[in-house]
């Protein structure tokens, strides 16, 4: 279970002395853990906190957010560099091979605050690989991947409807692309939905602000592909197959580029 709940030492809490350790707990209870660097240190000096302020209070305390848990960064004083005390070492940030011109920008950003939602962000990319943005709107609203292009150089991916599955379809997708596999546009595939295969379609650009406005934030702009996965009705006809139902085709709108007729 994931948690915005953190302990802070005293020092560190009442005393105004500077984080120089921080760990990111594999434990129930609280996640994040923050202290002086001082030892020894014991429960009776523990303070309850929230992750979003113990950033907002030393922004380069966002470093342990960037790792997975069972991590622990420490410094020799404020302003130094981090570095991993324990847990393995964050892969370096490359360009796109597949897109190297699109050259995303990813938070942390200079002088750019972060709330609880987005250091949520960076944590489940940061454990996992991606995280799900949902999106309420007209019907059922619709859901998408952060992460899957900075993780594994592959598109976000947005599926329209579907409330009740539509975060474990995604989940699902990304445990695949975790695993290797990679998703095109004009595909399909099966075991996405447990009852029905998905078709991907590539985003147009001119959709991003309107369907994928939190994935510009994470990317720095529109500087990431995304593909549309795209569910047929009961019978196995996807919205552009003759005979589908317009009830079918209303609720996934086409965020893709029509052929022309």
């Amino acid at each position: 279970m994931t948690s915005d709940r953190a302990v802070v030492c005293s020092h560190v809490a009442e005393g105004g002395a500077p984080i120089l350790y921080a760990a990111r707990s594999r434990e129930t209870g609280a996640e994040w853990r923050f202290r002086c660097g001082r030892a020894p240190h014991d429960a009776a000096m523990e303070r309850d906190a929230s992750l979003a302020e113990v950033v907002a209070r030393d922004p380069s305390a966002v470093e342990i957010v960037l790792h997975p848990r069972g991590s622990a960064v420490a410094r020799a004083g404020p302003g130094a560099r981090w570095h991993v005390d324990e847990g393995p070492l964050p892969l370096p940030s490359r360009p796109s091979r597949r897109w190297p011109s699109l050259e995303p920008r990813y938070p942390p950003r200079r002088g750019e605050p972060l709330d609880a939602v987005d250091l949520r962000v960076l944590a489940d990319v940061a454990e996992r690989g991606w995280h799900v943005i949902h999106v309420e709107g007209a019907g059922e609203g619709h859901a998408f991947t952060i992460g899957l292009f900075r993780s594994f150089d592959h598109p976000e991916v947005l599926l329209f409807g579907l409330a009740d599955a539509r975060e474990a379809a995604l989940d699902r997708l990304g445990a695949r692309v975790r695993g290797g596999e990679r998703f095109e546009d004009g595909g399909v595939a099966e075991g996405i939905l447990p009852d029905r295969a998905v078709s991907f379609r590539t985003i147009a650009r001119r959709h991003y602000r309107t369907y994928l406005g939190y994935g510009g934030w994470f990317h720095g702009g529109p500087r990431f592909p995304a593909l549309q996965a795209v569910w047929p009705d009961a019978e196995g006809r996807f919205p552009w197959e003759r005979w589908s139902s317009r009830a079918l085709r209303e609720a996934q709108p086409v965020l893709w580029e029509r052929e022309p007729a």
